[in-house]
């Protein structure tokens, strides 16, 4: 096991690694090496691709759920519709971004209302519990684990001093597992109630389903760190796509609305703001679904004279073109790239060809004459961004769009030129660009 959590964390260095190396050589690659460690900052997402599932006529929700491992308000969240007739397309969320990008131990996020169990920084499992009510609010905080038991006895705390203590059995609400937090008369446990897992329900503690009580109780010892968290979204990459995703969750205990404007600001703070998907971030967050959406970056491919271009960070959609890491493209055209003092400007040079491109700007300079940009240049944690199209053009390519591949295609006119070869005959005849250029949202 610790080998291969080893391995999964030194997977995505390796991965950015070598889409850095090979899409930029030379000094110009620490710039975007720097975006890569930016990047890897995010949270890792994780668990297996979320799952369609056809729900039967008669079929619980809370069975389908627990089967999967996820609660059923789980699933109320992620899929569409009111789920009431039965019948339906349900999405299991098996995947998941994790609350920490690095821990120790144990992460519960409570407006998820699932934990996470760390070990050697990596997130490795995930269950889902339940959590305090309303006016019972599970308590935010950094605690440890100070016991464990195997068929506890219930005592009745302060707010039940009428009952009688419960021993072990099916009546006992601690379930047959308990693992006590420093924080007197809290903890995780199992539960004698497990359809009550994935909602408010409890006087503050964090039930789990049996079984998966029984797995965490012999993952974790004695002095096991605990955080408890109230993340309304969160940021995960996955430096495999090139994509960074966020997942937006219900605001268990009302403590306010997440907007845009609190989006941005928080991925501010990496220098990825200025290309977020806007549009993305606004359908994910009309609806806290709790289902890891692309906001910066996407699975869709650049080709460049038939030769696919990798980045760091994938084709994010702006306005009516897409932007990527500058470099791998202006290498793939053939070109060179200049930027000035303070990222002021990016000048590409190709073939008595002179491109200005300025952050921010909707408009090139191209050989002295202004031209219009499908999106404006950005930046990136500090890396330029330019559009395909836009750049692509004003070196004298031509671009379409191939919707069955998910592809942006780029045939240069003087394609020999960007392979540093000589001219000759083609097989089949060019790619003709598409008068509508690339697809809009």
């Amino acid at each position: 096991m610790r080998g291969e959590l080893q391995t999964m964390r030194g997977r995505a260095a390796a991965i950015i690694f070598l889409v850095v190396a090979a899409a930029w050589p030379g000094q110009p690659a620490r710039a975007q090496v720097g975006l890569a460690r930016v990047l890897s900052q995010l949270a890792p997402v994780f668990g297996e691709p979320s799952i369609h599932y056809q729900r039967e006529m008669k079929e619980e929700i809370f069975v389908i759920a627990r089967r999967y491992g996820v609660s059923a308000s789980a699933v109320h969240n992620a899929s569409v519709g009111d789920l009431l007739a039965g019948g339906e397309t349900l999405l299991i969320p098996t995947e998941h971004i994790a609350p920490r990008p690095w821990a120790e131990g144990i992460v519960v996020n409570l407006t998820e209302r699932n934990l996470y169990l760390y070990q050697h920084g990596l997130p490795v499992r995930c269950f889902p519990v339940a959590i305090g009510k309303r006016g019972w609010e599970t308590p935010t905080g950094e605690y440890t684990i100070i016991n464990k038991a195997v068929n506890p006895t219930w005592f009745p705390p302060s707010w039940a001093v009428e009952e009688e203590p419960v021993p072990p059995g099916p009546d006992n609400p601690l379930g047959d597992r308990w693992m006590g937090l420093s924080i007197r008369g809290y903890g995780i446990h199992a539960t004698n109630k497990p359809a009550s897992i994935g909602r408010y329900v409890s006087h503050g503690c964090i039930r789990m389903y049996p079984e998966q009580a029984h797995e965490l109780f012999d993952l974790v010892g004695v002095g096991t760190p605990v955080q408890i968290i109230y993340a309304r979204i969160v940021f995960g990459f996955r430096p495999e796509e090139g994509v960074v995703y966020m997942a937006h969750y219900p605001d268990s205990y009302r403590f306010g609305e997440v907007r845009p404007e609190h989006v941005r600001r928080q991925l501010e703070e990496y220098g990825l703001d200025q290309v977020l998907d806007m549009e993305a971030v606004a359908r994910a967050l009309e609806r806290p679904r709790g289902v890891p959406t692309a906001v910066i970056g996407s699975r869709t491919r650049v080709v460049v004279n038939g030769r696919p271009v990798e980045f760091a960070l994938g084709p994010t959609r702006m306005g009516e073109d897409w932007l990527v890491p500058a470099a791998p493209l202006v290498t793939a055209l053939g070109a060179e790239m200049e930027v000035g003092e303070g990222a002021g400007y990016f000048l590409i040079r190709r073939s008595g060809r002179r491109v200005f491109l300025s952050p921010g700007d909707a408009a090139a300079l191209v050989n002295g004459r202004l031209a219009p940009l499908g999106a404006a240049p950005q930046m990136a944690a500090g890396y330029p961004m330019v559009p395909v199209r836009g750049l692509a053009e004003a070196l004298g390519a031509m671009v379409e769009w191939d919707e069955e591949t998910d592809t942006i295609v780029v045939e240069d006119r003087e394609p020999w030129r960007a392979a540093g070869e000589r001219p000759g005959p083609r097989v089949g005849g060019r790619a003709r660009p598409r008068r509508e250029g690339l697809p809009q949202h």
